[in-house]
């Protein structure tokens, strides 16, 4: 009996052996392609390399001011009270996701009578990375109202856009005038 067991415990170590030979340290890895092998298929499927798109491309700022006039002739019975405000707009068309930056005035009309003018002033510093092929969009609104405490009776003249054009070199001032009739 005694070499039945020596037997038995001599089979059972060299089943063992491979596996604990398996846990041992192994050479270096060699190069190679990264990838599974697809179970449905029995093709080898690499992974695809990793995407830079999270990197944002490099951004120039681009500094000016856009100075609109807006002449305003009331014809409402009753409007006193007039406000103007203006809107500037780009969309810089970053490729994984855009970027948008709007900029705005508001400012009381001055004059008398019927004719009322609005100057207002929006000055911009825009981080751009396309800026060669964005586009500027500047509207304005005009509201007149009864008096400042009573919003009755109330008209509004609004226009968009006003304006529409390529982002201008930095340091420029875009003047830009509208009428409305309100």
């Amino acid at each position: 009996m005694s070499t039945a067991k020596l037997l038995i415990l001599c089979l059972c170590c060299l089943m063992v052996a491979p596996a604990a030979w398996g846990q041992a340290a192994s050479n270096p890895a060699k190069p190679g392609i990264l990838g599974y092998l697809d179970p449905r298929t029995g093709a080898f499927r690499p992974v695809p390399p990793a995407d830079d798109a999270g990197e944002l491309p490099t951004l120039t700022t681009f500094t000016g001011t856009v100075s609109i006039t807006i002449t305003v002739t009331v014809k409402t019975t009753g409007i006193t009270n007039v406000i103007c405000s203006s809107d500037v707009l780009v969309e810089d068309s970053v490729t994984s996701s855009p970027r948008i930056y709007s900029e705005g005035d508001t400012v009381t009309a001055t004059g008398t009578g019927t004719t009322k003018s609005c100057k207002l002033s929006i000055p911009y510093s825009w981080a751009l990375a396309t800026q060669a092929s964005d586009t500027m969009t500047t509207s304005y609104s005009v509201i007149g109202t009864a008096s400042t405490t009573t919003p009755y009776p109330s008209r509004t003249s609004s226009l968009s856009p006003l304006d529409s054009r390529k982002v201008p070199t930095s340091g420029t001032t875009t003047l830009l005038t509208a009428s409305a009739t309100i």
